[in-house]
């Protein structure tokens, strides 16, 4: 199987671009081929992309209508000239884009909408109806998107974002002293990630514990922010500040737990890369994709969003009292489901189904 997969404008750090790396890694372990046309350079870091089968519009743009406009001529010689199975797109907008670069290259093949975004994040899922099948990657995801006009619930396959979950090395745990927690992503001050709420919810956390925060400050002042609350709340000479790291597991010697306090998700792929190393997690029951990851009890546990006060007593539980968190072995084996080959076959199938059922085509050859 050949599968074009068309992105837009990537910082070169996030999540969709891990998730198609894997694919396309997965894809070359099973004998398929993943391709990757950027409408756009990566803004901030493009080494993300090295050792891939991949290709960028030159002179593409941030803009969304340029990107359309500029990036019909590079889809279709891509098309033309490695006839994919099938193309994935990331952005609603561009599903349009690749019907009309299919059609044009002569070729009857689907597209395939492959979301990554909260539907809290504005998008064009006007455009979604004409995909002729549908990569979810969260159930609400699944639910909200077989729920738009001219979407057909049999087009709609939840697939979930996964990672490598086998020859991880686990996060050792500290054994005594202070109760160890991280934070990994991006670090901001409200807006999405919510940092400032894990301050906040510290603050009222007594006894020893604490924090290392991984990740970059994409919006100016943030960290300035951060730091000054952290001063403000008397908790600042327990937070380490790691900054980014191309590793950033790597860049933890010991981690208890991991805290997220997002306000949305599209599919928090930290999590699992987290639970995969043996750390559980507290998360904010946000949309989406926490509640399909944690499993209370067994690899973390739940909050309401925005509710300090309930992570606070979460937190101080666990302080008081670490031999609740689960044990590393069975952390791990909770997100073996989300494991990077059972993704790809997943998505695999999905092309497949669309092939078949919606336009009469198999994978044999000349097809």
């Amino acid at each position: 199987m050949e599968i074009l997969v068309v992105v837009g404008t990537l910082t070169g750090r996030g999540g969709i671009e891990t998730c198609v790396r894997s694919l396309a890694e997965e894809a070359r372990i099973n004998g398929d081929t993943v391709r990757v046309l950027a409408l756009c350079a990566s803004t901030v870091d493009g080494s993300w992309h090295q050792g891939l089968a991949y290709s960028e519009v030159q002179n593409g743009s941030t803009s969304l209508k340029r990107q359309v406009i500029r990036g019909l001529p590079a889809l279709v010689r891509a098309c033309r000239e490695h006839r994919p199975d099938a193309v994935v797109v990331i952005y609603g907008s561009t599903v349009a884009l690749a019907r009309v670069a299919l059609a044009l290259a002569g070729l009857r093949r689907p597209v395939m909408a492959w979301l990554h975004f909260s539907s809290m994040v504005k998008q064009r899922t006007r455009l979604l109806r004409l995909a002729h099948g549908h990569l979810c990657i969260s159930r609400e995801i699944a639910q909200e998107t077989a729920a738009l006009d001219g979407v057909r619930a049999e087009c709609v396959h939840l697939v979930h974002n996964g990672t490598r979950t086998d020859s991880i090395e686990p996060v050792a745990r500290s054994q005594a002293g202070p109760l160890r927690m991280v934070h990994v992503g991006r670090l901001m001050v409200g807006a999405q990630k919510r940092t400032d709420d894990l301050l906040r919810s510290l603050a009222g956390v007594r006894g020893d514990w604490r924090l290392q925060l991984v990740g970059t400050f994409p919006v100016d002042g943030d960290r300035l922010r951060l730091q000054a609350l952290a001063e403000q709340l008397g908790i600042a000479s327990r937070i380490e500040w790691s900054g980014w790291q191309a590793d950033p597991w790597g860049a933890l010697e010991q981690a208890d737990l991991l805290v997220l306090c997002s306000a949305f998700e599209g599919f928090p792929l930290v999590l699992i890369e987290a639970m995969a190393r043996g750390i559980p997690c507290v998360s904010s029951d946000c949309s989406s994709g926490p509640s399909d990851i944690i499993r209370p009890g067994r690899n973390g546990w739940l909050y309401p969003p925005g509710d300090n006060a309930a992570l606070s007593a979460r937190l101080q539980w666990l302080v008081d009292d670490r031999a609740l968190l689960p044990p590393p072995d069975i952390v791990h084996a909770s997100v073996e489901r989300f494991s990077s080959p059972r993704v790809f076959q997943r998505i695999r199938n999905a092309i497949e189904h669309t092939l078949e059922q919606r336009l009469g085509l198999s994978l044999s050859p000349g097809a």
